[in-house]
C-alpha cells in the first residue's frame, strides 16, 4: 500500500476526492495530505441549492489542519472547484471534510474542542494543540455560533436568572441570563442597564418561551425588574437568601465599622479584627468562634443585636406558606426599625419594598444558587485567561464553558 493510498482510507474520502500526493517535511515536522477532484467530472452540486452545476474554475490553494500523524502536524491541502450555477452564479463547491470557512478539518475540530473542554484553560489548550491564541479564538467562536444555532427555540424554560459580573476594572459589568433548571448560561450581555437586559431577554427567548416563564430570580436592582416586567410580564420577580444575606451582612458590617471607631476613641479594641466572625452564619462557625461570638454578645454591643437579626431573617426562607412568611416578615420588621440602628433600618425598608419578590420565593422555591456557582465559574474563566479586553472575547468563552452547548461539527459524510 502507497501512501495515498493509506491517507485516502484514513481520510475516509469517496468519489470525486481522491489523493493526488503526499509531502513529509521532516525540518517542519508536518504531513502535506494533497486532495484533488476527479478530473474527468464536469458537474458537482450547487452549495446553495444542490441543483447540478458545471465546473466553473478552480480556487486557489487552501490548506486545512488534520489530526496530527504521529507527532506531525497534519494538513489537507485542496482546491476546491467553483460551479456556475443559473440561480446563484458562481460558488465554491463545499469540501466534505470540513464546514464552510473553517481552517480546521471536522475531525480536527472535534479533537481540539474536547482539549479546550478537559484543560479549561486556553492557552494550555493551544500549547497542546499547537495553535496561536487567534486560532484557538476562531476555533471556539465557530463552535458557539454553531451551538447557540442548534438551540431549540421551542425548548420550555420555566425558571430563569438574572445576574451581573464584573467585567474589567471599574464599573464595567456584563448580565448574565441563567437557565437555573438546566444549570447553564443562556446568554450575556454588556452592560447592565434596562435596556441591555430587555434586549438580552428578547434576544435569546422566543414569544413562546417568554410566555412559559414561571419565575426570574435576581437581585434589587430597578433595571433587572423593570426587563422583567416588560419583557416577561407573566413571570414572577424572586429574591432569595443569597442577595438578602448580602444586604443584611453589609447592615452588620457597617454597624461594626462606626461601632468600632466609637470604642477605639474609649482604647476598647474589643471589635479589633472580628469582621469575618460577624459575616459567617452561626453554623459555620467553629466552636472557639462561638464562644467568641457568645462572649461579644454578652457585651451588649450594637454590632451583635444587628448580626442577631441578620441570623433570625434566616427563618423567613423556611417557612412553608406566603402567608407565614408574610406573618413572619412583617415581626420581624417592626423589631428591627424599633432597634433604631440606621443601617438595619435601611435594609429592612429594602426588604418591605420588595416583599413581593421574597414571597414569590416561598411560592417557587428556586434561588441564585445556580446563578451564584455560574458566577463563581465565570470568574475562574476570567482568572485563567487573565481577564479579558474584548467582551465579545469573554461572552465566546462564557458560552463554551458554561452554556452547554452542542459546538462539534457534524460528522463529515
Amino acid at each position: 500500500m502507497n501512501d495515498t493510498e493509506l491517507y485516502r482510507l484514513i481520510l475516509g474520502l469517496d468519489a470525486p476526492w481522491q489523493i493526488t500526493d503526499v509531502e513529509l517535511d521532516i525540518d517542519e515536522e508536518s504531513v502535506r495530505v494533497f486532495v484533488g477532484c476527479d478530473p474527468q467530472r464536469e458537474a458537482f452540486a450547487c452549495p446553495q441549492c444542490g441543483a447540478p452545476s458545471r465546473v466553473y474554475d478552480h480556487r486557489e490553494q487552501r490548506s486545512w489542519r488534520h489530526l496530527d500523524s504521529c507527532q506531525f502536524k497534519t494538513y489537507l491541502v485542496c482546491s476546491l472547484p467553483r460551479v456556475s450555477c443559473s440561480e446563484h452564479g458562481v460558488q465554491t463547491v463545499d469540501a466534505s471534510w470540513c464546514e464552510p470557512k473553517s481552517r480546521f478539518t471536522a475531525l480536527y475540530e472535534r479533537f481540539a474542542i474536547a482539549v479546550l473542554q478537559a484543560t479549561g484553560v486556553q492557552s494550555r489548550a493551544a500549547t497542546l494543540l499547537r495553535l496561536s491564541a487567534g486560532q484557538v479564538h476562531d476555533l471556539m467562536d465557530r463552535a458557539v455560533v454553531r451551538g447557540l444555532a442548534r438551540r431549540d427555540s421551542s425548548e420550555t424554560l420555566r425558571h430563569l436568572s438574572l445576574d451581573e459580573k464584573s467585567f474589567q476594572q471599574g464599573h464595567h459589568y456584563i448580565t448574565v441570563l441563567g437557565d437555573s433548571q438546566g444549570k447553564r448560561v443562556l446568554d450575556v450581555a454588556e452592560g447592565r442597564t434596562l435596556e441591555g437586559t430587555r434586549e438580552l431577554l428578547t434576544g435569546v427567548l422566543s414569544e413562546e418561551q417568554r410566555a412559559q416563564v414561571e419565575s426570574v430570580s435576581m437581585d434589587m436592582w430597578a433595571g433587572f425588574m423593570g426587563a422583567r416586567e416588560q419583557v416577561l410580564p407573566g413571570a414572577d420577580t424572586v429574591h432569595d437568601r443569597f442577595h438578602v444575606s448580602g444586604y443584611l451582612n453589609d447592615a452588620v458590617d457597617r454597624t461594626r465599622r462606626t461601632e468600632n471607631r466609637e470604642h477605639t476613641k474609649q482604647k476598647d479594641t474589643v471589635l479589633n479584627k472580628t469582621k469575618y466572625l460577624w459575616l459567617k452564619n452561626e453554623e459555620n462557625l467553629t466552636d472557639k468562634q462561638r464562644a467568641d461570638i457568645e462572649g461579644l454578645r454578652g457585651l451588649e454591643l450594637e454590632t451583635a443585636k444587628v448580626w442577631a437579626f441578620k441570623e433570625n431573617f434566616r427563618q423567613f426562607f423556611a417557612c412553608r406558606t406566603v402567608y407565614g412568611a408574610y406573618t413572619f416578615f412583617h415581626q420581624w420588621y417592626d423589631a428591627a426599625v424599633a432597634l433604631g440602628n440606621v443601617h438595619l433600618t435601611k435594609v429592612a425598608d429594602m426588604l418591605k419594598n420588595h416583599l413581593e419578590g421574597l414571597l414569590a420565593y416561598i411560592r417557587h422555591r428556586v434561588t441564585n444558587a445556580i446563578a451564584e456557582g455560574m458566577n463563581a465559574q465565570i470568574q475562574q474563566i476570567k482568572a485563567q485567561a487573565r481577564g479579558f479586553r474584548r467582551f465579545h472575547s469573554f461572552r465566546t468563552a462564557i458560552l463554551f464553558f458554561l452554556g452547554k452547548l452542542d459546538l462539534n461539527p457534524q460528522e463529515s459524510p
